[in-house]
């Protein structure tokens, strides 16, 4: 196992302001993350699915003054099954990947596609997968030669997934190592969302040890946080947050060591031979944890801190730099 970079979410949206930009990141630095996983989206610098070159600069260079190393994440609604704007959200990946390359990112998180069964009832659920794969396997060349990986996370399975009005394929982990295994590029893999995984076992029934262990091979970046895994049944959102915590429902963001997952179980006996980052995703109402939050990641992963695999393209996280 080659888990040895312990990152945190940055997950405060900051769409214009470089002040204050910089004073959250500058907050970070008391917990010590190995790196900050920032999503281009929250902070502006996309838009229409492209990149806002103005913005961009200005993100760039805020990023690279703070001093920290970075991960991104693709924008959260992506959905390179919804055919019916294809263009868009290959444009949106794309602009990401690009993004990443700019500030030194080796790795960008994109969720895996679902199918909504009201607005795609004309479209086959082969043909929606088939276009997620093209566009991976065309976006994971770029990545490459970009020198970024692309890891597509695993679902959560939200209240229309548990309702059955969205189906998808990606909430068990071994259904998104086929469709990853499928595309069949070395700058494609998964990212493994622990808690999205342990709140879709619950429900699913599947056993959340094994499904991991199938996706592991194609692991290159993992998302750690803790949850109760009860799944929750009623529509969500950041209003209801406060009341998931109090009923400990659905997808908490908990600090490792805080919820019900076999985190130790998982870490101690399931190898992720290509992985060397993992993000800490905290709930923003507990960001005052956060050094706390990653000391515990750093003890449930100790036995992934083995010498990494030969031939991984991930050489490690750098500060970030402003583009040329």
């Amino acid at each position: 196992m080659a888990l040895e970079r312990i990152g945190i979410n940055f997950s405060s949206r900051r769409l214009a302001d470089e002040s204050a930009l910089a004073e959250d990141l500058e907050e970070l630095k008391s917990a010590s993350p190995d790196f900050v996983e920032v999503g281009p989206h929250g902070l502006g610098v996309i838009l229409g699915g492209r990149l806002n070159e103005g913005r961009a600069a200005q993100v760039e260079k805020v990023l690279a003054s703070a001093g920290h190393a970075y991960t991104v994440h693709a924008p959260h609604a992506l959905d390179l099954m919804d055919l019916g704007t294809r263009d868009l959200q290959r444009d949106a990946l794309e602009t990401s990947v690009r993004f990443a390359a700019r500030i030194g990112a080796p790795v960008v998180v994109c969720h895996a596609g679902k199918r909504v069964s009201l607005r795609d009832s004309r479209r086959r659920l082969d043909d929606q997968l088939a276009a997620e794969r093209t566009v991976l396997r065309e976006l994971g060349e770029i990545a490459y030669n970009l020198g970024v990986t692309i890891a597509v996370e695993n679902s959560y399975p939200e209240p229309p997934i548990v309702r059955g009005t969205t189906y998808a394929y990606a909430a068990w982990p071994s259904g998104l190592a086929g469709q990853v295994a499928a595309v069949e590029h070395q700058a494609v893999g998964i990212c493994l969302d622990v808690g999205h995984a342990a709140v879709a076992s619950s429900f699913f029934g599947f056993d959340l040890l094994k499904e991991c262990a199938v996706a592991a091979p194609l692991v290159r970046h993992v998302h750690l946080h803790d949850n109760l895994g009860y799944p929750d049944l009623t529509e969500g959102g950041e209003s209801r947050v406060a009341e998931r915590l109090a009923y400990g429902i659905g997808d908490l963001h908990l600090p490792p060591g805080s919820g019900a997952i076999p985190l130790e179980k998982l870490f101690e006996n399931i190898p992720f031979p290509q992985a060397r980052t993992c993000c800490v995703e905290l709930y923003p109402g507990l960001r005052h944890l956060a050094k706390e939050t990653l000391a515990a990641a750093r003890e449930f992963l100790k036995p992934a801190h083995d010498e990494p695999s030969e031939g991984s393209r991930q050489d490690g996280l750098a500060p970030a730099r402003t583009s040329s």
